[in-house]
């Protein structure tokens, strides 16, 4: 649009995007996005920073190159540390991490394009289409909501999957995948996109879409399968497909707090430019180890908390009672880091929650998933062993089981387990038989 501008509107704009960049980079040294990584503000902000630089370097090259330093720097380690995170996911949930993705891709291409890096090799752009194909409920319209979410995506993804196939699968499925998200969008109701949301990635999806790539579906698309996303600690079933009568999907999560590779980067420290928790921000995620969401049919009947307070119960994991160390809905205590509005990381043991996907096998539409989640409660309810494991017998039928082991010493007698549902309302129907409840 340049080209078209008189002078006066030139100017204008520069006097803009000098003074937004100006405030953009102050901001940078106080507020917690500028030190933060893998954080959906810090992608999206530096990233701008860097945008304002590259326009402002001919006019103000000392001061723009300032911000392009302080922008590349950050983008650049932020690309470091993805390349730890070998399954394609993001910590914060699919919601928020197409607002980091669509950041991300953004960086790349420009990094290639006008600083001359190449990250298309990275190993998690290589495995992020699959954080969005394998948590796609059947139908296309909804995704799993682990962390804080609304009911699909903030930004893109249509965006983000042109690019990825331009640039990275080359094989049709990016494109694919996206006309499925876009023929399918709600037309009203809450899983529309918000306005200031919708039409913010349309020019990249523009200049990244590359006719030439024929939308073709994943290899043996149309068949439930499992996916395992060993970092982010969360196994799927399911994913990907039609809203047809008998597909079915399932999710189950037990992992670090962070991703295995943030939480492992924090604890064995092999990197001096990191802070501990302090370098991250894990506050849109919630108390979920052990957690688990199911579709029967496409159905949703066993829900996640979506974007709400961090309590336990809501994500369908076990609470216990009465315990000395009981931070909200006394005297019932559930994971660590809840109660508040954010997840709370840096306070007693939370930097140490952590859970772990045990077993995830597939034998057709048979699956069994387990985890252990004793790491994600607090010490002080002498707590040994908090293990579930779930078997899909069918496409319409779960079995949930719990095991639990405490200590001789533990003060816990109590256990609850609530399984949350935010379309309907779940009721207690006494079994009758032989006129005996």
């Amino acid at each position: 649009l340049y080209r078209f501008l008189d002078r006066d509107r030139r100017q204008k704009y520069l006097e803009k995007i000098e003074t937004a960049s100006k405030e953009m980079y102050e901001c940078s040294k106080i507020r917690g996005w500028g030190k933060q990584f893998l954080h959906n503000h810090q992608t999206t902000n530096m990233f701008a920073l860097l945008t304002g630089a590259l326009v402002m370097e001919e006019h103000t090259s000392k001061q723009a190159n300032m911000w392009k330093q302080t922008a590349i720097d950050a983008m650049e380690k932020t690309m470091f540390l993805l390349n730890h995170v070998v399954d394609g996911s993001l910590d914060e949930g699919v919601a928020y991490g197409s607002y980091t993705s669509k950041s991300i891709t953004q960086y790349v291409f420009m990094a290639k394009r006008h600083l001359g890096i190449n990250h298309v090799d990275n190993n998690w752009l290589r495995m992020h289409y699959w954080f969005f194909y394998s948590t796609l409920l059947p139908g296309y319209q909804r995704t799993v909501g682990i962390a804080d979410s609304n009911y699909n995506w903030f930004y893109g993804p249509e965006s983000q999957l042109a690019f990825l196939d331009t640039f990275v699968l080359k094989n049709g499925a990016g494109n694919w995948l996206a006309s499925q998200i876009r023929k399918h969008r709600p037309k009203d109701g809450p899983m529309v996109p918000s306005a200031s949301q919708r039409w913010s990635t349309l020019h990249t999806e523009y200049l990244w879409y590359n006719p030439e790539l024929t939308p073709h579906p994943p290899v043996d698309h149309g068949t439930p399968k499992m996916h395992v996303f060993p970092n982010w600690g969360v196994v799927t079933y399911g994913g990907g497909l039609p809203n047809t009568q008998t597909n079915t999907f399932l999710s189950f999560k037990s992992g670090k707090l962070g991703g295995r590779a943030v939480y492992d980067i924090v604890h064995f420290q092999p990197y001096s430019w990191i802070n501990g928790w302090k370098s991250f921000n894990p506050g849109h995620e919630h108390p979920d180890q052990n957690s688990f969401t199911f579709a029967p049919n496409g159905q949703v009947f066993v829900s996640e908390a979506l974007y709400g307070p961090k309590h336990s119960h809501l994500n369908n994991v076990l609470v216990f009672a009465p315990s000395p160390t009981s931070q909200c809905n006394s005297p019932w205590e559930g994971q660590l880091g809840e109660c508040s509005h954010w997840l709370k990381w840096t306070t007693n043991e939370s930097g140490d929650a952590a859970g772990e996907v045990i077993t995830a096998s597939q034998q057709g539409e048979t699956m069994l998933i387990s985890g252990e989640s004793v790491s994600a409660y607090s010490s002080s309810m002498k707590l040994k062993s908090v293990y579930r494991s779930l078997l899909l017998l069918n496409h319409q039928t779960l079995l949930v089981v719990d095991h639990i082991e405490k200590h001789e010493d533990s003060p816990l007698s109590l256990v609850s387990a609530f399984f949350h549902n935010l379309d309907i309302d779940f009721k207690y129907v006494p079994f009758r038989l032989l006129n005996k409840f």
